[in-house]
């Protein structure tokens, strides 16, 4: 039992190293060397190609900025411009692709003719006379075998001039593919986007004066008059999942739709016409406690992804600042108090609108303004201290602690204790909070020892203080000496 068991184990890594070694003495796939492409005759071309035993000349070009293990190479020169679909097909992952134009050894890519993400297709333009190389790409030279390659002729996007534009309703949408689109003569450029040059057109015309907002994928979209092709508005191409145009709308006026993008990045896209949203304003400050001595930072924003362009941000305590683009708007406050901060403004489209939002400024002050320990002391002696702290802000419970400076070892200071009291709220009365301490050998061995109190509001939690700068004190006991032969006594 244990010998079969073993002859298994032994038959199935004998396969599984069989299956997944390299390829040994093959035959040389057809096409293997850029020299020897495979010659695509006319269109439509479908042909599979066997990748088995392919290799990978030393001046092969990475294709979709991949390099892969072997490749296998097909030649079409155009007869005349026209718009292509080159797709791979195989049961196996991959193989990607990429085309090139030029001669061995100078091969320059060709914009937007490359796919190395499944499925592998892509379309792109090719004109009269060029000889296009297609290098269909293994990632592995092992991992190889039969490919169905075809090249297509497709045609142009019918809304691909601006004479022929698509006409657009409010939510309806349209889908469209812009590798199937180009720039034709004397076609504006968008403001936003001088490398979206690929592009279609839609005609939109109100029968009421609205707000109109178009939404798109990732793809350039700008808005012209049609009356004398004046840019009303226009966003670049982006990462995002939707772009937003809006511009205000007139009645019986004809409005062109241009959605494009750059020929590297071409490919499928929807577009969308609706209603613009009223904005719904609101402001927001920074940070969202502050006191009368913080600079507040106020941000007003529109509810919609476009910002303000003008505008007036009341801050609720008679001052006001205009909306200026690009610039940041900061207040301080003088009193304490809610403030009803208020901002009225416009986005480029021409909507209006207003919001606001109550601040409350709540400034929480104490200080510690006095401190005092024993000049001198011996080793066993106890003496007093005292920490004055005044508050001119509210009532407050305010608790002092009392540290030894350094005494706790790796730069840290040792708390010895500390007192709570209510601290009444006076712009001339002080508080003193006393202390007891009694000095050891070690102050003794020393000779001196320092100390440090904190003052702070224990009901209001760390950073309630406008001011922690003034919140601590230090003194030094600067003559520590051996205890006396009497018992220790109280000063």
């Amino acid at each position: 039992m244990r010998l079969s068991r073993r002859i298994l184990v032994s038959a199935f890594a004998a396969a599984v190293l069989a299956t997944c070694a390299p390829a040994v003495a093959l035959a040389a796939a057809p096409g293997d060397d850029f020299d020897t492409a495979v010659d695509v005759m006319a269109l439509p071309f479908q042909q599979t190609v066997d990748t088995t035993g392919a290799t990978k000349a030393t001046d092969d070009p990475s294709a979709c900025n991949h390099w892969g293990e072997s490749s296998v190479w097909l030649r079409y020169t155009a007869p005349a411009d026209a718009i292509v679909r080159l797709k791979t097909e195989s049961t196996r992952f991959g193989p990607f692709f990429g085309v090139f134009t030029g001669e061995r050894g100078a091969l320059t890519p060709v914009p937007g003719a490359c796919d190395s993400n499944s499925p592998h297709d892509d379309t792109f333009r090719v004109q009269a006379g060029v000889t296009y190389h297609v290098m269909v790409v293994e990632y592995y030279s092992w991992y190889a075998g039969p490919v169905s390659v075809s090249i297509s002729p497709v045609p142009a996007s019918p809304n691909d001039d601006r004479a022929a534009a698509a006409a657009a309703e409010l939510s309806e949408r349209y889908d469209g593919d812009l590798r199937r689109a180009s720039a034709e003569a004397g076609e504006p450029v968008a403001s936003c986007d001088a490398r979206a040059t690929q592009s279609v057109w839609y005609r939109y015309t109100p029968a009421k004066a609205k707000f109109v907002q178009v939404l798109s994928d990732r793809t350039a979209v700008s808005v012209y008059r049609a009356s004398d092709l004046s840019e009303v508005d226009c966003e670049p191409s982006g990462e995002s999942n939707y772009q937003h145009n809006v511009f205000s709308a007139t009645p019986g006026e004809s409005y062109l739709i241009r959605v494009a993008d750059s020929v590297e990045d071409a490919g499928p896209f929807f577009v969308e016409l609706v209603e613009a949203a009223p904005l719904s304003p609101s402001v927001n400050a920074y940070p969202n406690n502050p006191t009368v001595f913080t600079d507040v930072t106020i941000a007003p924003y529109t509810g919609e992804q476009r910002p303000f362009v003008s505008g007036t941000v009341q801050f609720g305590d008679g001052g006001s600042a205009q909306i200026v683009p690009g610039e940041t708007i900061k207040h301080r406050y003088a009193a304490d108090g809610d403030y009803t901060i208020t901002v009225t403004g416009a986005t480029k489209d021409g909507r209006t609108g207003t919001g606001s939002e109550v601040l409350k400024v709540d400034t929480h002050d104490v200080s510690v303004t006095a401190f005092t320990v024993a000049a001198s002391a011996r080793a066993g002696q106890t003496k007093q201290f005292k920490a004055t702290v005044a508050n001119t802000r509210h009532d407050e419970n305010v608790r002092v602690t009392l540290y030894k400076v350094g005494a706790a070892g790796g730069g840290y200071d040792l708390e010895i204790g500390h007192t709570t009291q209510w601290v009444p709220a006076s712009g001339t009365r002080r508080t003193d909070f006393p202390f007891a301490y009694t000095y050891s050998a070690e102050d003794a061995a020393k000779g001196t020892v320092e100390f440090r109190v904190e003052a702070t509001m224990p009901d209001r939690g760390w950073g309630s203080d406008a001011k922690p700068d003034d919140n601590q004190a230090r003194a030094t006991t600067t003559s520590v000496r051996k205890a006396a032969a009497a018992n220790a006594v109280i000063d």
